[in-house]
């Protein structure tokens, strides 16, 4: 009997547990190394504890489809749900170990298979399509204390779990590149060589079988390293991916990368408008990863510029002005501008009208910002970050939650196209994804 509904929910309120808002780290820890568990979760524990003859330490992954230690799915393809669940224990030593459950009966489980995993940390938990659209093999992304991290994708049959690969890693990324539509590609950042640069690895499924296909080096001698692997829809509905890389040490630098479905790989691609990706992507502040600004479907590259408007000190120690670009037309490119606070990792949008044509500056309580006209003489709003039991007012109103304060903002003098509710809609955290 499938209970898919049930196990989603089940898996979304252990997610649900990394979003809430504890007031530390140790908060947070305290919480996952102890879960009240309950219900079907209760049951999962019991059987595996049972199988093992002690007790089971859950283990959270820090990204992926799955926040929580279990994840359910169809993974051999029966019609029928299993569990998946990460954990360690005494008797298995330090390495995070993967066991398999089957249903036996209502809300009881039995242990299927286990198998011990490469580090003693779980970077990332996934669950995709790789090999045919009727099963789904778990990927799990292994990370050490030394700061190597390792892909192994499973497959469950039923009764054993085989890997089906093994490969180090430094950012992996799931999605449709290759147009298959009924199942998923994963695309591996490969650690640096002796060479330099960064090496993508492309794993396809190709006549039922779930291998690499293509190696694909990028920036030889100028790229230090994948940052962030980033998936999106192009012109005719096509997708491509975007590469965050270190560059230079203290840069980063994005390239684009298309599928030709004629050869059948991956292939570098420059846009009308991005003729020389190093230069127009360049970007000192490091923390800018590449992503959806705009809520579209493609990928945004930020741009760091210097003709956005004056900025004032000593706000111009903590903003710059960007442009979001996505380069998915063949016009060169939708373009998104703002201002960036890197203080408190926040972008704002702004009207086009405002490119090169305003001034920001400090607020007088040293909470903030103001945006002017280029003289400054005239204050169009104001934004500010205190404390989260400061009130909202008439003047002033929650933009959003950044840790334990609020961003607040006041319209002061009208500017046409700059709203409160425009400002609420185009603030963006890029904490969160």
């Amino acid at each position: 009997m499938k209970q898919t509904k049930q196990k989603l929910a089940l898996a979304l309120v252990f997610s649900a547990l990394l979003l809430t808002g504890c007031s530390s780290y140790g908060d947070v820890e305290t919480l996952l190394r102890a879960p009240q568990l309950s219900g079907e979760s209760s049951a999962l524990q019991k059987a595996l504890n049972s199988y093992l003859g002690g007790s089971a330490t859950l283990k959270y992954p820090a990204s992926g489809d799955f926040l929580s230690p279990f994840a359910f799915g169809d993974w051999d393809g029966d019609g029928e749900d299993e569990a998946a669940v990460l954990y360690t224990a005494d008797t298995t030593g330090s390495n995070v170990c993967l066991a398999v459950l089957e249903p036996s009966g209502e809300d009881s489980w039995r242990v299927s298979r286990t198998v011990e995993g490469l580090s003693s940390e779980v970077e990332n938990f996934n669950t995709a399509n790789l090999k045919n659209a009727e099963s789904q093999q778990l990927v799990v992304g292994y990370s050490s204390a030394q700061g190597d991290s390792y892909c192994v994708v499973y497959q469950y049959d039923g009764e054993n779990i085989t890997t089906v690969i093994s490969q180090s890693y430094t950012q992996l990324l799931l999605a449709d590149l290759t147009g298959k539509k009924d199942t998923t590609d994963l695309v591996l950042a490969l650690p640096e060589n002796e060479m330099g640069g960064v090496t993508l690895q492309l794993l396809t499924n190709v006549d039922g079988e779930f291998r690499s296909i293509q190696t694909l080096a990028l920036g030889a001698g100028s790229y230090n390293g994948c940052a962030a692997l980033h998936a999106g829809t192009g012109r005719d509905d096509a997708a491509y991916l975007v590469m965050d890389a270190w560059a230079d040490g203290n840069a980063m630098v994005s390239d684009i990368i298309l599928y030709d479905t004629e050869s059948g790989s991956l292939q570098p691609y420059h846009p009308p408008g991005l003729s020389d990706p190093q230069r127009s992507t360049l970007r000192y502040h490091t923390e800018l990863l590449s992503r959806d600004i705009d809520g579209n479907g493609t990928v945004d590259i930020p741009a760091e510029i210097d003709d956005g408007g004056d900025l004032q000190t000593p706000v111009d120690k903590r903003l710059v002005f960007l442009l979001w670009k996505d380069y998915a037309n063949n016009s060169g490119g939708n373009s998104l501008f703002g201002v960036y606070d890197s203080k408190e990792n926040f972008f704002m949008a702004l009207p086009e009208s405002m490119h090169g044509s305003i001034m920001i500056r400090g607020n007088q309580s040293s909470t903030g910002w103001l945006i002017c006209n280029r003289e400054g003489t005239v204050v169009y709003c104001e934004m500010r970050v205190v404390d989260l039991d400061e009130p909202e007012s008439i003047e002033y109103e929650r933009i959003a939650t950044i840790g334990s304060q609020q961003l607040q903002a006041r319209m002061v003098t009208s500017y046409y196209g700059l709203s409160m509710d425009y400002i609420k809609s185009n603030t963006v955290l890029l904490g969160t994804a």
